[in-house]
């Protein structure tokens, strides 16, 4: 182990201090965790930690509570098991996030597991790509029904067929900069060339930019297109709809999706999902925070219920966000889990109508996701209430976690007595607005 703490990016080489002790963060298995590979996360995280796991929205295994004096053997069992590198800079730029299901997804465009894989191994053998800032990343995605269109990254590789995939700079699949398209053989070191490219303009660069997307912003494609060469072929159309959970929980055609509350499962609970999974099957961790059992045991899912995983897509506390609070995290000063669940309890008509909501124990907003309707942000053991993400509207301050669920209970009255037909949550809370909505909890709380 390197001895390296860091204060953000964590690894498993290279840990993070938190309020619970060290989390050592496994980047996704590309290719899945066999039933022997889940057993040694298991067995490291019982044996070296509080034995609880997160999952991440980057398809991360976060293993939390680990003790210092232990973080050192812990990693040892985990790179013993094929799962980590033993050195911190290999470890920091093999940042390859991938399509978790194209091998099984019978939509998507192609099996992208060992071009991902060829990816990751070129990023790690070469040493001069260990400059890269810590953030930047590849996404590899097949396409299809569990496709990772959602999942931002500095460089892009979409399969538009089996033999070639679209490349793109910067973002999402939606908004990133298309540059054209490569072979799936030419595709690694395509992507050497272009982030050597990236790291030229960040040392010729007075105030050097952090991402790729800020280095297109700056400079354009013209360098990366110059970088590419006579690789690159012409830009490919791949048009994306929305992954949604029904498509990726339960039982599909494939695989079998688990989700946990809050994305955070035991050691027991992994333990038991490798017991169910039949010959050559494997469990896939995926971005949207779930686990995926592919050739599971038949009866399978019939276990999991039971066993605290959700497999209903509709499940109410899907639509909670938090991060671990004061439990797991120095910066927190409020028991944000428990108080989320409470909070969801008590807006029912918000999470029917498709709402999120994120409670955040700093004004950091870890976690946050996807345009939540609401957000609560801790700060000296009280909530500030906004509209949207953590920086939106202010709605109410200084609440007392007890008072929580009361003020929004009556937000949730608002939407159940103003929303019209057809409209979501977002579109709802939108159209009343703020100052509405303040007028409304005034009113609220003080009825004479």
């Amino acid at each position: 182990m390197s001895g390296v703490i860091r204060n953000a990016c964590p690894g498993v080489a290279a840990p993070m201090a938190t309020g619970d002790g060290l989390l050592l963060r496994l980047r996704q298995p590309l290719a899945g965790l066999t039933a022997s590979a889940a057993r040694a996360v298991a067995e490291a995280a019982e044996a070296h930690g509080s034995g609880t796991l997160e999952l991440t929205m980057r398809a991360g295994l976060q293993l939390r509570g680990i003790a210092p004096q232990r973080a050192e053997a812990a990693h040892g069992r985990l790179v013993a098991a094929g799962l980590a590198e033993s050195d911190a800079g290999r470890e920091a730029v093999r940042n390859v996030v991938a399509a978790p299901l194209a091998d099984r997804d019978p939509a998507a465009a192609a099996d992208i597991t060992a071009v991902a894989e060829a990816v990751a191994n070129t990023l790690t053998a070469d040493p001069a790509l260990q400059a890269l800032p810590p953030k930047v990343g590849v996404v590899v995605d097949g396409g299809g029904g569990a496709h990772v269109g959602e999942v931002t990254g500095d460089l892009r590789l979409e399969a538009v067929d089996p033999g070639r995939f679209r490349v793109a700079l910067g973002g999402t699949a939606a908004d990133a900069e298309p540059l054209g398209s490569v072979a799936v053989e030419a595709a690694p070191a395509l992507v050497s060339r272009l982030l050597h490219r990236f790291l030229a303009l960040r040392d010729a660069d007075p105030y050097p930019p952090g991402r790729v997307a800020a280095a297109v912003s700056r400079y354009g494609t013209a360098p990366f297109i110059e970088a590419a060469g006579d690789a690159l072929g012409p830009v490919a159309d791949r048009p994306l709809e929305p992954v949604s959970l029904e498509r990726v929980l339960g039982p599909q055609n494939g695989w079998l999706g688990a989700a946990f509350p809050f994305g955070v499962l035991e050691a027991r609970q992994l333990r038991r999902l490798a017991e169910l999974l039949g010959p050559g099957g494997t469990l896939r961790v995926t971005p949207w925070r779930t686990l995926a059992l592919t050739d599971p045991l038949p009866g399978a899912e019939a276990e999991l219920a039971p066993g605290g995983a959700i497999l209903d897509p509709g499940d109410p506390r899907l639509a909670l966000e938090a991060c671990p609070g004061r439990a797991g995290c120095s910066a927190g000063t409020t028991a944000t889990r428990p108080d989320a669940t409470a909070a969801g309890a008590a807006v029912p008509a918000l999470i029917a109508a498709g709402g999120r909501l994120h409670v955040a124990g700093c004004d950091k907003a870890c976690g946050a996701p996807t345009q939540p309707a609401l957000t609560l942000v801790a700060e000296a053991g009280h909530y500030t209430l906004a509209l949207g993400s953590a920086d939106g509207p202010v709605l109410r301050a200084g609440l007392d976690p007890a008072a929580v669920p009361a003020t929004l209970a009556a937000l949730d009255a608002a939407l159940r007595h103003h929303r019209q037909n057809g409209e979501g949550t977002g579109t709802t809370l939108a159209r009343l607005g703020p100052e509405f909505l303040r007028t409304w909890l005034e009113e609220a709380s003080d009825p004479e």
